[in-house]
């Protein structure tokens, strides 16, 4: 079994907070973007925004999972 450093746990624990708050952002951004009329399809802009954010927010919330898993190891 690999040996887990504190380094790895940190780094994932950092890359889950950049997943969450990417998806935070294009969440914010896509509900401006409808709100002040930005866009020309309200229905594509909010298909891939909402799509995005489900799957960045997964991607973080593993990245959290990773971090827990590794804790408990130890």
């Amino acid at each position: 079994m690999k040996k887990v450093t504190n380094e790895v746990i940190q780094i994932n624990e950092k890359l889950g907070d950049f997943f969450v708050d990417i998806a935070k952002l294009v969440f914010a951004g896509v509900v401006l973007s409808t709100l002040l009329d930005m866009a020309e399809s309200k229905g594509i802009v909010l298909f891939v925004g909402t799509w995005s954010t489900i799957m960045l927010c997964i991607i973080g919330f593993i990245m959290y999972d990773r971090v827990n898993l590794h804790k408990k190891r130890r």
